[in-house]
C-alpha cells in the first residue's frame, strides 16, 4: 500500500487496537469513579486488568508475529505492524500507570477507611506474624520449589500469567546465584492475618512468601526478590480438517498456550536494572515488552477479591435478577409457550424460564428429541447435567460443542466427554468454523401431534456470566422459525445443504448479504423529508464493507445511530462521510453483550438480535444466528431499549472522529441506562398477569435520543 493510500484509508478508518484499548480505558473509568462503591470499583479494576491479558495474549500477540516475521500487512486504518505496535505500547503504557496510580492513591486509602487494610509484612503485629508463619510453613512452603538459573542449562519453565519470584542470592566467597520460585497457582493471592476490631486485614501472597524465602535458599543470603509474571502468545488454532481427534487436537493448543512466546514481562519496578534485564533476554523481550509495576504485579485478583462476602467495605446496591410473574410455573410453560412469545432481558429479568424448559424437556416422557448448540458454559453447568438427563431418559439428544471457543476449551473438553458418556450424540461444529450461534430445539408430541419449542438468544447458556452479561432470550413455538431451526440443525450436525430460511439468517451463509441489503433499503428509501434510520447494537464493528453501506446511507441523509462496546473501525462524524452517524459505547455494570439490529423501513419497523456482530470472523468464519422480532410488544420492548441506551448520559460515552470517547451533555436530566432497564423489571415484575408494555398509555418510544444542547 502507497503511503497516500495509507494515509488515506487512515482517514476513513479508525484503529482496532486503539480503540479497544479506549473501551478499557472506560472500565478503568468506572473503577475511578468516586460515585460507585469501594468494592465495585475494585471489580472494575480487576476486569480491567483481566482484558489487558487477554489483549495481550491475542492481539498485540498477533502484531508482533507480523513484525518478527517482517510481513508487511497494514491494518484497515493504514498502520504498519511497527506503527501499531508503537501505538499501542504507547496507549498500554499510559493506561496502566492511570490503573497503578488509581490503586495507590484512592482505592487502598478507601480500603483502609472502610476497615480493609492491605498490609506489608512489616506492618503485621506479632500475632499476625506467628499466624503467617505458621501458615506458610504448614500450607505454602511444601508447594513452593526453586528454580536455579544457570547458564550452562535451558531458562526454567515459566508458566503463562503464573505469578513468580525472581531472587538474587549471595554466599559468601562465591559469585552471585539468580533462581525464580512460582508461586501457587490454586491458592487466594491475599492471606487474611487478623479482623473483627481491627477491620479484616490481609497479607499478599507474593510478600508472604519473599519473607520466608531464607527457608528455601538455605545458605545464601537473599539480597532481592521481586514478583514478575509473563503473558504469552495464547491464539493458535486447531486445523480440524487436519486433526483426526479433535479432542485430542485442542488439548495440544492448551499445552501450546501455556508456552507460547513471550509477549509481555511485568516485574515490580523496585527490580534492579541487572535483574529486570537478566529476565527480559531470557525470555527474549525487546525493552518496550518490559512493564514496570509500582504497585502488586497482576492485578486481576481483585475480581475475586472483591467478591470476599466477610469484607466490610461497601458494595453495590444489589440488583437481582427478576421474575416474570406472568409466565406461569412448571409444566405449565408448555401450554403458555403454545399461546404466545416470550422476551427475556437478562440479568434483569430471570433466567430461570429458559433453565426451566430445558429440566421440563428432560424429564419429560413426551419430549422426542432436544438439539443445542453449546459455545461457552459455566463449569457447574445445569445445562449440562439436563441434557445427560435427558440423554440417559433415553432422549435423542444432540449437542454441538465448540471445542474452539477461546479460554473455555478444557472446560467444553469435559462437558462433550460426559455428554458422551450419558448416551447423547456429540459433534464439534463444521470443519474451519466455529459455531457461535446460541440455540436450542425441543421436539415434543403433544395434543395435535408433533411440537417444536425453540430458544435464541444473544448471550450463552453459562448460569454465572448471565448474572453479568447484558443479553437477551426468545421462546417461542412460531412454526417459521422452529422450521429454520430444525434445517439449521441439519446444517451443522450433517451433510444437509441449507434450504433458503423462512426467517432466520445464518452466517457464513448470507447473514452478510441480509446486512447490506437492509442498510441498502433504507440507503434507498430515505428521503429529506422522510429520512431513514438504521439503529443498532453490537459488541464490535470491524466490517469494513458494512461501514462503507452505511458510509453510504449516511450520505443519503440516513440516521445512523450504533451502539459499539469494544472496537470501532468507523469513523463517525466527519463531514461528506459520516455526518449523520453516531456511535457511542455503554460500559456499566453489567457488560453489554446484545446484538440488536433496528430499521426504520419507512415506517413499518423491522427489527432483528442474534449473535453476530459486524465484524469478518463472525460474517465470514463463523456459524452466526440473526432472527427477526415479529411480535409488535417485543419489537416495540426492543425499540425501547435502544431509546433507553442511546439516551444514556451518564455511563455512555461518546466516540469522536479521532477515536477518542467523550462523555456526553450532563446538563440534561441524568439518564443512566442500567438503571432504568433494573427499574423496569422490578416494576414489571409487580404487574398483573396479562399486562403489557403496549398497555401503558405512558409507553411512547423515541425514535432518536434528544440532540445535546
Amino acid at each position: 500500500m502507497s503511503e497516500t493510500a495509507s494515509k488515506e484509508t487512515e482517514s476513513r478508518y479508525l484503529d482496532r487496537s486503539l480503540t479497544w484499548l479506549g473501551f478499557n480505558g472506560r472500565v478503568l473509568e468506572e473503577a475511578s469513579d468516586p460515585a460507585n462503591a469501594i468494592l465495585e470499583r475494585l471489580r472494575f479494576l480487576g476486569i480491567f486488568a483481566s482484558n489487558l491479558d487477554e489483549f495481550f495474549m491475542i492481539r498485540v500477540a498477533g502484531v508482533r508475529e507480523l513484525l518478527i516475521a517482517n510481513v508487511e500487512h497494514r491494518t484497515a486504518a493504514g498502520l504498519s505492524p511497527a506503527e501499531s505496535m508503537q501505538r499501542i505500547a504507547a496507549r498500554a503504557r499510559e493506561v496502566v500507570a492511570q490503573a497503578y496510580s488509581l490503586w495507590d492513591r484512592e482505592l487502598v486509602p478507601a480500603l483502609r477507611e472502610a476497615g480493609v487494610h492491605m498490609l506489608r509484612t512489616v506492618d503485621l503485629e506479632s500475632k499476625e506474624r506467628a499466624f503467617l508463619d505458621r501458615l506458610f510453613t504448614r500450607e505454602i512452603l511444601p508447594i513452593l520449589t526453586p528454580a536455579a538459573i544457570d547458564p550452562a542449562l535451558p531458562f526454567p519453565r515459566v508458566v503463562n500469567l503464573a505469578l513468580h519470584l525472581a531472587v538474587r542470592l549471595k554466599r559468601e566467597g562465591d559469585e552471585e546465584r539468580f533462581a525464580i520460585v512460582q508461586l501457587p497457582r490454586l491458592s487466594p493471592r491475599w492471606i487474611q492475618v487478623g479482623g473483627a476490631a481491627g477491620g479484616a486485614r490481609f497479607v499478599l501472597l507474593e510478600d508472604a512468601a519473599r519473607e520466608h524465602l531464607g527457608d528455601l535458599f538455605s545458605g545464601y543470603t537473599v539480597e532481592e526478590a521481586v514478583a514478575f509474571r509473563v503473558t504469552r502468545d495464547a491464539d493458535f488454532a486447531t486445523d480440524d480438517q487436519e486433526a483426526e481427534d479433535l479432542v485430542d487436537a485442542v488439548r495440544q493448543v492448551l499445552r501450546q498456550r501455556m508456552q507460547g512466546d513471550p509477549v509481555r514481562l511485568e516485574i515490580e519496578d523496585r527490580a534492579s536494572a541487572e535483574l529486570t534485564t537478566r529476565l527480559r533476554e531470557a525470555l527474549q523481550l525487546e525493552a518496550h515488552e518490559v512493564y514496570g509495576t509500582p504497585g502488586p504485579v497482576d492485578l486481576k485478583f481483585l475480581l475475586d477479591f472483591a467478591r470476599l462476602s466477610s469484607l466490610p467495605a461497601p458494595r453495590a446496591t444489589p440488583w437481582p435478577p427478576q421474575g416474570t410473574p406472568d409466565i406461569p410455573p412448571g409444566e405449565a410453560l408448555w401450554d403458555e409457550l403454545q399461546e404466545r412469545d416470550i422476551l427475556l432481558f437478562h440479568p434483569y429479568e430471570s433466567f430461570e424460564p429458559v433453565l426451566r424448559l430445558l429440566r421440563l424437556a428432560s424429564e419429560d416422557p413426551f419430549v422426542l428429541a432436544i438439539k443445542q448448540v453449546l459455545y461457552r458454559t459455566s463449569s457447574t453447568s445445569e445445562i449440562v447435567r439436563s441434557l445427560e438427563r435427558a440423554a440417559e431418559n433415553g432422549k435423542q439428544v444432540t449437542v454441538l460443542i465448540e471445542l474452539q471457543a477461546r479460554f473455555d476449551e478444557e472446560r467444553n473438553v469435559n462437558w462433550a466427554r460426559r455428554l458422551e458418556d450419558a448416551g447423547a450424540q456429540v459433534l464439534y461444529g463444521l470443519a474451519g468454523l466455529k459455531t457461535h450461534a446460541k440455540a436450542l430445539l425441543i421436539v415434543r408430541r403433544g395434543a395435535a401431534g408433533v411440537e417444536r419449542y425453540a430458544h435464541v438468544g444473544t448471550g450463552n447458556y453459562n448460569e454465572r456470566t448471565v448474572l453479568d452479561y447484558s443479553d437477551l432470550s426468545l421462546l417461542t413455538t412460531d412454526e417459521d422459525l422452529c422450521s429454520d431451526l430444525t434445517g439449521f440443525f441439519n446444517v451443522v450436525t450433517g451433510f444437509s445443504e441449507p434450504l433458503p430460511w423462512r426467517k432466520i439468517a445464518m452466517a457464513p451463509l448470507g447473514l452478510r448479504g441480509r446486512f447490506l441489503s437492509l442498510i441498502r433499503r433504507e440507503t434507498e428509501k430515505s428521503t429529506p423529508d422522510d429520512p431513514g434510520q438504521i439503529r443498532a447494537k453490537m459488541n464490535a464493528l470491524l466490517d469494513p464493507r458494512i461501514i462503507e453501506a452505511l458510509y453510504e446511507a449516511s450520505g443519503a441523509g440516513v440516521r445512523v445511530d450504533l451502539n459499539v462496546r469494544g472496537s470501532c473501525l468507523l469513523r463517525p462524524g466527519v463531514k461528506g462521510m459520516s455526518e449523520h452517524i453516531r456511535v457511542v459505547s455503554l460500559v456499566d455494570r453489567f457488560l453489554e453483550h446484545s446484538r440488536i439490529f433496528e430499521f426504520r423501513n419507512g415506517g413499518d419497523v423491522e427489527t432483528y438480535f442474534g449473535s453476530a456482530d459486524w465484524m469478518p470472523r463472525n460474517l465470514d468464519r463463523r456459524v452466526e444466528l440473526i432472527v427477526p422480532v415479529s411480535d409488535p410488544e417485543h419489537r416495540a420492548r426492543l425499540g425501547r431499549i435502544l431509546d433507553t441506551i442511546f439516551a444514556d448520559n451518564v455511563k455512555s460515552r461518546e466516540l469522536k472522529a479521532d477515536g477518542t470517547l467523550v462523555k456526553r451533555d450532563g446538563r440534561r436530566k441524568q439518564s443512566r441506562a442500567q438503571e432504568i432497564f433494573w427499574e423496569e423489571a422490578r416494576e414489571r415484575a409487580t404487574r398483573p398477569i396479562g399486562a403489557t408494555d403496549l398497555d401503558r398509555s405512558a409507553f411512547q418510544p423515541l425514535r432518536r435520543a434528544p440532540d445535546e444542547a
